[in-house]
């Protein structure tokens, strides 16, 4: 078995070096409840010559040190030597932990020192930082979701108070939702929860006014406008890319490159494009911002993808 694990694992190294541009990564560490040890987790991530996204576990090892910043990076760097990766290393993604964060900052300073002309990106987990945004933001309207809460929970064990709301929702020509109470930890049930109140609200307006003493108080059923407003806004701001002085593989100094770059800025702008295909059909035309193209749509947005892997080995990690 080890004997086979070893030539497979030649071969794949083997096979990452003939992918034509940089390769991004996300990284992730997870305790076994089982075992209580520790694995730390790399996902590999680059765009092959077909120009599909492709991605792996490239490896999970036994962490056996102190869960810091600087361990976890030295732990990754073996990793990518091992595989000959170093060179071909882009960028990394990572949850917002502290240790997660001095993590990326301990591999750029590395790998800068070791290429000179090379410079590699750490970025913060997108879905962990919109859900730190949200969960900020509903405090704002805290109260409020508390009281909606109260109300759905109400309807929902009571087999008269869901009978009158469907036909007051028949009267008003409304579609009836079953009331539903949201789950705290996961904001977005909130959000639906907060979506029936506002296309229910006429018929739960009547409903109060029926029940009135035996339901909710009547200055509990105002407008829900005001504070579902508040929560649509709690969004994130769009962020715009630039494009990078330097290229990776090929110096844009010349005036072939400049006016590449022209013609590709003059070209109007289709959010509904798909960009590996765009960049697929246009990699002949735009020869030096397609390699650059290659290079970062790799770079992932989230950590999901190592998570997600934690979750798969969360049923296969067993006591010994």
């Amino acid at each position: 078995v080890i004997n086979e694990f070893d030539s497979h694992r030649k071969n794949v190294i083997y096979d990452l070096q003939k992918i034509p541009g940089k390769v991004s990564f996300t990284a992730d560490i997870w305790t076994s409840t089982l075992s209580s040890e520790a694995y730390l987790g790399l996902t590999i991530h680059y765009i092959d010559q077909n120009w599909v996204l492709q991605h792996f576990l490239l490896d999970i090892t036994s962490f056996k040190t102190h869960h810091t910043g600087i361990n976890m990076a030295t732990e990754i760097t073996k990793v990518l030597h091992e595989f000959k990766l170093v060179g071909k290393a882009m960028a990394i993604t990572t949850d917002n932990e502290s240790a997660m964060l001095v993590c990326g900052q301990k591999l750029a300073e590395e790998f800068e020192r070791e290429m000179d002309d090379f410079s590699f990106n750490h970025y913060r987990c997108s879905a962990h930082i919109l859900n730190l945004a949200v969960k900020q933001g509903m405090e704002i309207i805290d109260k409020e979701i508390l009281d909606v809460r109260k109300l759905m929970a109400k309807i929902k064990n009571s087999v008269l108070l869901c009978d009158d709301l469907r036909e007051l929702c028949i009267m008003e020509k409304l579609e009836y939702l079953r009331p539903e109470i949201d789950v705290e930890t996961r904001w977005n049930s909130t959000y639906y929860m907060l979506c029936k109140l506002q296309q229910m609200e006429t018929a739960l307006k009547m409903l109060a006014i029926k029940h009135e003493g035996t339901f909710l108080p009547k200055e509990n059923t105002t407008s829900s406008r005001e504070y579902f407003h508040q929560l649509k806004k709690r969004r994130l701001g769009d962020q715009t890319s630039q494009v990078a002085e330097e290229t990776t593989q090929t110096p844009a100094s010349s005036s072939t490159d400049f006016a590449e770059i022209e013609r590709y800025l003059a070209l109007p702008c289709d959010e509904n494009v798909e960009a590996l295909l765009w960049w697929q059909a246009h990699s002949l035309e735009f020869p030096v911002l397609s390699l650059m193209a290659k290079d970062y749509l790799a770079i992932q947005s989230t950590s999901v993808a190592c998570e997600q892997a934690f979750s798969v080995a969360g049923n296969t990690i067993t006591k010994t």
